[in-house]
């Protein structure tokens, strides 16, 4: 999946379990979906996006079936023809696109693709999807061209919205009191930590095994037989291939100084003490097994840890800052840089995790602590200045955008073909 995944972004056409093998079969004829001016949609652009898409929310087949399918379809045609609407305007207004700029992009996609899989494996990727160079650099010149037109009118048009402090006192007042259709999200999470002894015994548990590799037993038999990852473990442990990025960095700065067959010493992570194994290097990307022997909490470590959040929240209420406790206080280390701040999330996508505790929230207030299986959670939902500017300002950019769509698809032929 991993294979697919990475090259789906560049060029593949759709190929998941979510598409029938007739759909695939050379002898079916494409069809044309949409009609928007002089550029057409066809019914196999959809299905690539949609396999690429289903890829990245990691989507079966029988997830993906259905009306589910229709759905994902119908909308993926929907911000296709709203792309050719925003190419269609950019070129009403004259606007070009650097060619030099777009082949520079084509020559850096390929080398990076080149040296993550290696020369070879990347010939051998081509070879299975009946690709060749040539076709693949065409590929990524039009789709690179179309997101540069993309984004020159997206920046055309934001340059155009204007705000006023009296939008932005007018979105805190008309919302005050409930939680906006559009919000600003922020957390301090409390993680329950494992007590000095259960840490131990999770390592000597590690070390234990690691002797018995030493010795001459099987990696890949003591991975199945005793790794608590449960993704991994029942592989022999095979993490499969990655790049630099896709693992926790204590695993990914060992997993690069080892040598082919080499087995590391025991290492902490997050998730608990792992044994790593190199198989291979390709390219940029290395294939290794770990097993891992996870740190679980006990039920007292957890109460711990909500006692930890209770006091917490009577400090934020007795009028310290949430985004300065947030910064010192909080476990989960890439929001705590920032305050504490997740990001900005809408009614239709919530935030994971998060989405039973949001009815009783409204700007400005925080939760009681909310346990997940990272822990416990203070929620805040952001009334500050800079969190409502931008969302105000996403709110008036996506009304003339669809204002400036639908002036461009009157001018224009749009033609959609769905049965």
């Amino acid at each position: 999946m991993k294979r697919l995944m990475m090259f789906a972004v560049g060029v593949v056409c759709a190929s998941g379990p979510w598409v029938s093998s007739a759909t695939r079969s050379e002898e079916v004829i494409d069809e044309i979906v949409a009609i928007i001016d002089e550029s057409i949609i066809l019914k196999s652009d959809v299905l690539q996006q949609m396999a690429f898409a289903a890829l990245q929310q990691d989507l079966t087949r029988e997830q993906l079936a259905g009306s589910q399918a229709e759905e994902m379809f119908r909308s993926i045609l929907d911000n296709m023809i709203q792309d050719e609407l925003l190419i269609a305007k950019a070129k009403e207004d004259s606007l070009e696109v650097s060619t030099e700029m777009i082949e520079q992009r084509v020559r850096d996609q390929i080398r990076q693709m080149k040296d993550e899989r290696g020369a070879a494996e990347f010939a051998r990727q081509l070879a299975s999807e009946d690709l060749t160079e040539r076709e693949v650099r065409d590929r990524l010149r039009k789709r690179f061209r179309k997101d540069a037109f993309r984004q020159m009118m997206h920046a055309r048009l934001a340059q155009q919205i204007t705000l006023s402090p009296k939008d932005v006192s007018e979105f805190r007042n008309r919302y005050e009191g409930s939680l906006p259709p559009i919000y600003g999200l922020s957390h301090i999470m409390v993680s329950p930590q494992p007590n000095e002894s259960r840490e131990s015994e999770a390592r000597e548990k590690a070390e234990a095994i690691l002797k018995r590799i030493r010795n001459g037993e099987d990696f890949a038999e003591l991975a199945r037989n005793h790794s608590e990852d449960p993704g991994s473990g029942p592989r022999g442990g095979d993490l499969g291939f990655f790049g630099r990025g896709d693992m926790v960095s204590e695993v990914e700065n060992v997993a690069y100084a080892l040598s082919p067959g080499e087995v590391s010493d025991v290492l902490q992570s997050e998730f608990g003490f792992h044994i790593l194994k190199l198989e291979e290097k390709q390219g940029a990307r290395v294939r290794a097994r770990h097993i891992l022997i996870a740190l679980h909490p006990s039920e007292e470590d957890a109460a711990a840890a909500y006692q930890k959040a209770v006091k917490l929240l009577e400090r934020i209420q007795a009028g310290e800052d949430f985004a300065e406790l947030a910064k010192t206080e909080s476990d989960h280390a890439e929001s705590a840089r920032n305050g504490g701040k997740l990001g900005t999330y809408s009614e239709d996508q919530p935030p994971p995790g998060f989405v039973d505790i949001l009815p009783t929230l409204a700007l400005g207030r925080v939760s009681q602590p909310v346990r997940t299986e990272f822990g416990w959670h203070l929620i805040k939902i952001d009334d500050d200045d800079n969190t409502l500017e931008e969302i105000v300002r996403q709110v008036k950019k996506q009304e003339y955008f669809e204002r400036v769509l639908a002036e461009t698809r009157q001018k224009l032929y749009v033609d959609v073909r769905l049965q």
